[in-house]
């Protein structure tokens, strides 16, 4: 059996390969499991749970405790959280937590959950919990992504700290009950494409673009009659109706190249 470890912190560059300066290619968020392929030094080969493979350092990262699936799991509302040694705002901070992470409950006071965190230590976050979602509402995928506006891109991201475009898509369609893959490319070849006329799109298809004919390179979420939110510079809004001018560019109109519909 592939040995799996836990990502120990809030968010956790990969790297394309087992050195710092090397391109980053994806993040891991705190306590999803890695599995285990390869170890080099201070470094380790691993599988995301999105199947996505890449290098993290060793100290981001450690083995899952004992019984750590045993417990409920909390899911904080807020993107981003902070992690106190006791219930109060005054405390010590011991780390932040995303959104996107999913930690063991130890007790509930006034307000305040205690948690598990992958390295055994024990922190509080105030009682603002998400419900993870197991069937896709468009509506509160839009209100997801709205959320989001005004983050930056970052090459690799894939959480409120910072997204890349199919970083985006993917915490969006994660956050409600949605898997897709990592990259842009990949989450083309899922789900099922649908016309090219943006007038036909619904909200929350998928469009993709290119800048090189061989592979897609960009992706956006549908909100209909051609407007669209995605991750350029920072999470924003644009069109490819030319009545919105402004939100129009026609940039993406020359490099369009499909849309795809999953749910």
């Amino acid at each position: 059996m592939a040995l799996t470890m836990l990502t120990n912190v809030s968010i956790a560059f990969i790297y394309k390969e087992p050195r710092f300066g090397s391109e980053t290619v994806s993040q891991t968020y705190m306590a999803e499991k890695l599995e285990v392929l390869e170890e080099q030094g201070e470094w380790i080969h691993v599988r995301l749970e999105d199947g996505y493979k890449g290098w993290i350092a060793r100290f981001f990262v450690v083995a899952i405790p004992d019984d750590w699936d045993a417990g409920n799991l909390f899911y904080p509302a807020a993107q981003i959280s902070s992690v106190y040694q006791n219930p109060d705002r005054q405390s010590t901070a011991l780390r932040d937590v995303t959104t996107l992470s999913g930690l063991p409950v130890l007790k509930q006071q006034d307000g305040w959950v205690q948690l598990r965190l992958p390295d055994n230590i024990r922190g509080w976050v105030e009682d603002y919990p998400r419900v993870p979602r197991k069937e896709m509402d468009v509506e509160l995928l839009v209100q997801t992504a709205f959320d989001f506006l005004g983050i930056q891109y970052f090459w690799g991201g894939r959480s409120p700290k910072g997204f890349d475009c199919s970083g985006f898509t993917q915490a969006c369609f994660n956050l409600n009950g949605i898997q897709l893959p990592r990259d842009a490319y990949q989450q083309a070849e899922v789900g099922e494409q649908i016309s090219d006329d943006y007038k036909q799109w619904k909200t929350g298809d998928l469009i993709f673009f290119s800048e090189r004919p061989e592979k897609i390179t960009h992706v956006a979420i549908s909100l209909g009659n051609g407007d669209f939110i995605h991750a350029s510079g920072f999470v924003k809004l644009n069109s490819l109706n030319p009545d919105h001018k402004d939100l129009y560019i026609e940039k993406y109109a020359k490099i369009y190249t499909k849309a795809t519909r999953n749910f």
